[in-house]
């Protein structure tokens, strides 16, 4: 399958689908594609990795993913569940495993399980009150920390409802942390990543400080409206929540997960079921659902933002497709770069369901 990257489009190909957002200023740089039960089927970049430099971004570069880690922490959790590294599983709760923060958190989080803070239905809170509030301490120290401090506030909700929450999953990864002795991103890479062969997948903004050798993010100068480059993240200790920088390719590699015809890698399907199922409205584990007519029934979906990119995955079981496009970029409102990688998302998904032209899509 052709590989096509560059600066410029070619109106035959989807790649022109990212031209005119790329000449209109829309985002320096824009990757998107079709992934099937084969792996990526059609990928294209247009753009930049750099406002103000001239290295093209390329279909192999990384890209951010934020919020879309969720899913990945998710299956890590079912893979320790899967092991018995909880001595509960997914019912594992917190003051069993932070006995010393029993009396320093509320009761209404003392039971709160595993399975809640994935699901978001434990009634904790969008984000921590300062998420650098303790940016010296190694992640592991971090993360507990974060725990002890924010889970002594009201909780946002009664368990049982869903409430979106990054804290939710940074408490859910403090809990791997505690029972295994690792940080997260040690079990990420040895549970996840390393079994999946995602070999490009790290924790942060790609590349080299400094260096033009992976995409740059980028956010508007309020003033001028121009791009202005950035190699910034949230705090490390958000990472269960949304850090993780992969390359499509890899990324495809997770996502075939859902997409296997046969027996899928790493866990058994009726595990990677449960977290794709609803649990409270049209959430599940790191993923929302949504009915389509176009994924003959439900669909899995998730955007992700660190401020500075933005990664929208569509995931079709039934169909047998994924769709992603990613930004290294994000508007002030998000909102509006949501609206424009969903705009080439609809158009990729028209132009796969008609007879031939899938093969076609990306060719140069």
């Amino acid at each position: 399958m052709p590989y096509w990257s560059s600066s410029m489009t070619r109106p035959t190909s989807t790649g022109h689908f990212l031209a005119k957002p790329i000449r209109s200023g829309a985002s320096p740089g824009l990757i998107a594609a079709i992934v099937d039960r084969r792996g990526v089927r059609a990928i294209a970049a247009a753009g930049v990795r750099k406002a103000g430099h001239s290295q093209p971004l390329l279909t192999t570069d990384s890209v951010h993913i934020g919020s879309n880690t969720k899913a990945m922490t998710a299956t890590l959790l079912a893979v320790l569940v899967r092991d018995g590294v909880f001595a509960d599983g997914w019912n594992t709760a917190i003051a069993d495993v932070f006995p010393e923060a029993r009396e320093d958190i509320l009761p209404e989080y003392r039971e709160v399980t595993l399975w809640q803070l994935v699901t978001m239905t434990g009634g904790v809170k969008c984000d921590a009150a300062d998420w650098h509030a303790h940016g010296d301490a190694d992640p592991l120290k971090s993360r507990y920390r974060i725990l002890r401090d924010n889970l002594a506030d009201p909780p946002a909700a009664p368990a049982g409802d869903y409430v979106y929450s990054n804290l939710a999953y940074v408490v859910a990864g403090a809990i791997a942390e505690r029972v295994t002795g690792k940080t997260w991103e040690t079990l990420m890479q040895d549970r996840l990543f390393e079994p999946l062969g995602m070999a490009s997948a790290g924790f942060g903004p790609p590349g080299t400080p400094g260096e033009v050798d992976q995409p740059w993010g980028h956010q508007r100068d309020p003033q001028c409206q121009d791009w202005v480059p950035n190699q910034l993240d949230n705090p490390a200790v958000l990472g269960p929540a949304g850090t993780v920088h992969v390359a499509i390719d890899d990324w495809a590699k997770f996502m075939s997960l859902w997409l296997a015809e046969g027996p899928p890698a790493i866990l058994d399907r009726e595990v990677l079921d449960r977290l794709i199922a609803p649990v409270s409205g049209r959430y599940a584990a790191g993923w929302r659902v949504a009915t389509r007519f176009w994924a003959k029934g439900e669909a899995i979906t998730h955007g992700g933002s660190n401020t500075s990119w933005f990664a929208l995955l569509w995931i079709a079981p039934r169909i047998g497709h994924a769709y992603v496009v990613a930004s290294n970029s994000a508007e002030a409102d998000d909102r509006r770069t949501f609206r424009l990688l969903d705009g080439i998302v609809s158009k990729l998904i028209r132009a796969t369901g008609r007879p031939g032209r899938l093969a076609r899509l990306f060719d140069q």
